[in-house]
């Protein structure tokens, strides 16, 4: 049975997650591309509009941005079939890495499309950690989810058929994720773009470091106690 502290790093983790999708989303929106990089439904919609519009030069970012995510979903299903056992640690590089990617490409001015390619690729590669809170999956980038999550969970305390802690990890969740957006706001405008990319690679680099620190001090403390 998983401790409350482990209960507790899963929580952190996934509001982590939830708040650096909404930071991303932002940089993308303002300063990257005009793009959702998370946010596929606005950009399956706005991909609709340039074709229905007959646009069709204004709607193929869209097709790219798209393709781009779930290209990454892709790529996190298979780090997690090739190395269960370490899977979280081995999205979180490859995510890394590609955030790192996009810095590099904003330092030699790349297009716009190209540069904002390998931050929604990261975006697909994040939803495939999941984290399963009693009956929640979290840390996934899908706001839309979270919010009809938070509905249905104060239907399911109104009924008595849940406790309160349901609907406030929801509405927890979504306020993680709309403040990281919104810190992206504040910053962006005064700070380049790929400084912040920079900034969010070695909070990622720190928390692998810390994962992986915590995992060799757990596995030593469980072979002294056998």
């Amino acid at each position: 049975m998983k401790s409350e502290p482990y209960y507790k790093r899963k929580i952190v983790l996934a509001l982590f997650l939830s708040g650096l999708s909404g930071f991303i989303d932002i940089l993308g929106l303002f300063s990257i591309g005009g793009m959702f990089l998370s946010f596929m439904s606005g950009n399956s919609t706005r991909f609709a509009f340039y074709l229905a519009d007959g646009h069709f030069r204004q709607a193929l970012p869209y097709l790219l941005i798209i393709s781009g995510f779930v290209f990454g979903a892709f790529l996190g299903d298979q780090l997690k079939s090739h190395f269960p056992k370490y899977k979280l640690i081995s999205i979180l590089i490859v995510e890394t890495a590609l955030i790192l990617t996009s810095y590099t490409m904003l330092h030699f001015t790349f297009s716009d499309e190209w540069t904002h390619l390998p931050l929604t690729i990261a975006m697909g590669l994040q939803n495939a950690i999941q984290i399963e809170v009693g009956d929640k999956i979290i840390g996934r980038t899908f706001f839309s989810g979270v919010l009809h999550s938070l509905g249905a969970s104060l239907s399911q305390l109104l009924q008595k058929k849940a406790s309160w802690k349901s609907p406030a990890l929801d509405l927890l969740i979504w306020i993680v994720a709309v403040s990281g957006a919104f810190l992206a706001g504040i910053l962006q405008p005064n700070i380049p773009t790929k400084t912040l990319l920079g900034a969010v690679s070695i909070i990622l680099l720190l928390l692998i470091l810390f994962i992986i620190i915590l995992r060799s001090a757990e596995k030593r403390n469980f072979i002294t106690l056998r």
